[in-house]
């Protein structure tokens, strides 16, 4: 069993999407889901950043955002289809839990990537060449059944697993075994699974609303 730990930018709701039964990484971090040494039962860990901290005021810097254990590695245009991840289809004027939907790539009668109005295009439904680019570069939507996602519930990482982090941008695969357990038991043996907490950068809105009242 190997962990991949990796800085999470930016904490919408959208990678990861843990919402419904699935956690979700669809887009973002192509290197991670386009990996041939990534398999079935390794983890993925987000950390906080300094760019959350910035933009939310939430002090998240050495504290875990989320942890998935993968149970599928499903092809990007699979995903599209398949009738278990239509709730994930982004919804731009529904519930914050529906614009942050990750399923928003599909390939048309040409053959060619197509990308849905969400919150990786640009004003008004335009395709983001760049997003796009990056997102099916990493060729699978990466599946989990069991996951700890926090947000802005986020706890501190213990001093012994601070070699777990990646400070900065990329990732970094840990890959002794002992080490991955006693990570993965911490985990289970003080929080639920599921959902602890909301998306950090939900706070933006409650920013703007408060400040329109």
């Amino acid at each position: 069993m190997k962990i991949y730990s990796y800085v999470v930018h930016h904490d919408f709701g959208l990678a990861p999407n843990p919402f419904g039964k699935y956690c979700t990484l669809t887009v973002c971090k192509p290197k991670i889901r386009k990996s041939s040494n990534l398999e079935i039962g390794d983890w993925i860990i987000g950390t906080g950043s300094k760019n959350i901290e910035d933009t939310t005021g939430f002090k998240c810097l050495n504290r875990l955002i989320y942890a998935m254990k993968v149970s599928e590695k499903i092809p990007m245009e699979d995903y599209w289809n398949a009738p278990r991840f239509q709730y994930k289809k982004p919804v731009v004027n529904g519930s914050l839990v529906a614009m942050y939907g990750d399923n928003i790539y599909y390939k048309n009668s040409d053959n060619d990537w197509c990308q849905v109005n969400s919150a990786h295009s640009l004003d008004h439904g335009q395709r983001n060449e760049g997003h796009l680019d990056t997102d099916v570069g990493g060729k699978y939507a990466l599946v989990s059944e069991e996951f700890f996602y926090f947000g802005d519930s986020a706890p501190i990482i213990p001093e012994e697993f601070s070699d777990f982090i990646k400070p900065g941008v990329g990732e970094k695969k840990i890959t002794d075994e002992k080490e991955t357990l006693k990570f993965v038991q911490w985990l289970e043996s003080n929080f639920d699974t599921g959902i602890n907490g909301d998306p950090i950068n939900w706070r933006e809105y409650q920013q703007t609303e408060i400040i329109i009242e």
